[in-house]
Order: structure tokens, then sequence, then C-alpha cells
């Protein structure tokens, strides 16, 4: 583990789209963090990501990043289907983890995951970022001062036009992605209704691969019940050219809605008064706040931020929500 005086130096497992947009500059951005080396089987874009990136080094195979001896950290951002193996190799190398979400295919994988690290005895944290940015952490807010009174209602809409993506063939894969819409679009906001309306405790589901025709759910509705009683409704489609995702919050003496999300934007209605709108905007690319959480901790050898367990929780509930999709009955989570 770290000690106070170190820097957390980086080596990227897979430099897609992800890395370029949402992760890859928080990483050499954060303070007391440095982006060292990055891995790509296309050894030539591999090359040009760390080039653009401020990389020294770059590889084509994982073997060769693990042995680099300046790497203390990496970060997975390979196909979901190759989560398990990169991050079991990276835990025996010792290096600290970081795994994009959903984290595997699967329950099983993302609990394989867990114990990998925890044999290794290296830190694993899952990228669930949305839960640092600062409207989310607006909402939380608002919602322990009693803003709205009690959460008897909430919604998730999400909508967006994905035709599939020849570069990613994968996304549509069941056994290489764990899922669709429901699985990788929807993973980040079951995960926020769990960190801000607590555990799920049981689904009833509906999903369709019809508009798209993939292997996977290109449209998903899930109706749960949470631990405190709250009824939440979540819908996701890839096949709609009008973007949307947005969360909206029923209380018993008000309303928060927070859509788009993405863009930091928040509407809260006390009682019959007129709305408020206020903006939360980011401060940097998507995992920015979260890289601002994360380093410090593992600078100072506490505990992760998101820990591997919350990637395990949310494969629960998306799996009870396939079961219950399947079976045509509401599901316990569990």
């Amino acid at each position: 583990m770290p000690t106070m005086t170190q820097t957390i130096r980086w080596g990227i497992v897979g430099c897609g789209d992800v890395a370029e947009h949402k992760s890859g500059p928080a990483l050499y951005q954060t303070p007391g963090s440095e982006l060292v080396a990055v891995m790509r089987r296309d050894q030539a874009k591999a090359a040009d990501f760390a080039r653009r990136h401020g990389a020294t080094r770059w590889y084509s195979d994982i073997e060769s990043l693990l042995a680099d001896p300046e790497v203390n950290a990496v970060y997975v951002a390979s196909p979901h289907g190759l989560h398990l193996t990169h991050v079991t190799q990276a835990a025996q190398a010792g290096k600290i983890v970081l795994c994009e979400k959903p984290m595997g295919t699967g329950t099983d994988e993302a609990q394989q995951i867990v114990d990998a690290c925890k044999a290794y005895g290296v830190p694993l944290t899952v990228a669930y970022y949305r839960r640092f940015w600062p409207i989310t952490q607006a909402i939380q807010q608002l919602l322990a001062e009693g803003a709205i009174g009690q959460v008897i209602q909430a919604r998730v809409q999400l909508a967006d036009h994905f035709a599939g993506d020849p570069q990613r063939p994968w996304l549509t894969s069941h056994t290489q992605a764990g899922g669709g819409a429901l699985a990788n679009a929807g993973s980040h906001w079951f995960d926020l209704v769990r960190f801000l309306l607590g555990q799920v405790v049981d689904v009833m589901a509906y999903c369709s691969s019809e508009a798209g025709g993939f292997e996977v759910d290109d449209t998903a509705v899930v109706q749960m019940r949470t631990a405190p009683g709250v009824l939440v409704s979540f819908a996701s489609t890839w096949q709609s050219q009008t973007p949307i995702n947005e969360i909206d919050l029923i209380g018993t003496t008000g309303r928060i809605l927070a859509g788009p999300l993405s863009r930091g934007q928040l509407v809260l209605q006390r009682g019959a008064t007129e709305p408020e709108t206020m903006q939360y905007p980011r401060t940097g690319v998507a995992h920015r706040e979260l890289l601002g959480e994360l380093i410090p901790r593992l600078l100072a050898g506490q505990p992760s931020p998101v820990p591997g367990e919350e990637a395990v929780a949310v494969w629960r509930i998306m799996e009870a929500a396939y079961r219950s999709n399947a079976e045509g009955r509401r599901v316990r989570v569990g």
C-alpha cells in the first residue's frame, strides 16, 4: 500500500473511448496521480493514446504492463468479459485496481474479482463515478435535510441511440457484456438508486431486443422496491434519437428533478411553490470527482470510496431483473 510520500502511478488496460473521454485525463490531472503506461492490443493505437495523454510507455499485452516496475496501480477499462482475467492478473502482480463498471458480466464474476483482490491484499475500486458528481452530492444533501420530506416514489429515465459499434462488437454479446441497455447503460443508475434511496429488495422487469435486433436487450423497464419502501421505476432504451438521462424523486412535501444529470441541472420544488432551478456542473471529465476522492484515500491507506462489493450488489439487482423478465414474475434481490 502506498504511503503519503508516494504517487499513484497508473497503467491503463484498454485505452478505448471510455479511457479517452471519461477517465484517462483524470488519472493525470488529479494531484498525487500520474499516468505512466497504457496497454492496447493494437500497439499503434496504444502509442498514439500514450503520446496524446503524456504516458511515457505503451504495451500491446497486459503482462508487459504489469511487469513495469513504475506502475503501482492499474485501471481496467477492457471489455466486461475480460475484467475477471485482467483484475486477477493485476492483483497477482500486487497492483492497486480501479475497474470499470459493471465489473464483469454477472454477480459470480464480480464476486470473484472482489475475492481475488482480497486474496492478494490489493485495494479495489469500481468506477461508479456518478456518486461523486456535484449534482449527486447535492441531491444526497437535500434528501438528508428533508427538503422534499419522505421520498415515496422515484423515476429513472434513460434514452440514447446505439446502432451497434463495429469497433466494439462485444457490447452486444451476452457472454462478453453481460447485458445491454439494462446492464450496460443502466448499471450506473442502479448504483445511484442504492446510493440515494437504499438497497433494492425486489424487482419486476420487462426487456426487449426487438427494435435493435441485438443479442442483448436494447430496451428495458424495471419496477423496484427499496428497503425503506420507495417505489422506483427505471426505463432505459438504446433506440431513441432523443437523449435523456434524468432521475425524478417525489417526496411527501416536494420534488427533485435532476436532468440531464450529466449537465448538472437540478430542479427543486417545495410543496406548491415555484420550482427552483440550480446548476451543479462537473469539475472536469466524468471521472474527475471520483479520482479526487480516491487518490487521497489510497495515499493515506484508507478504504476505497466505492469498494468492489458495490458492483456485486448492483449485479444482484440486474440479474434479478433479467430473471424477472424471463420468468414473468416479481423476483427478490439476494
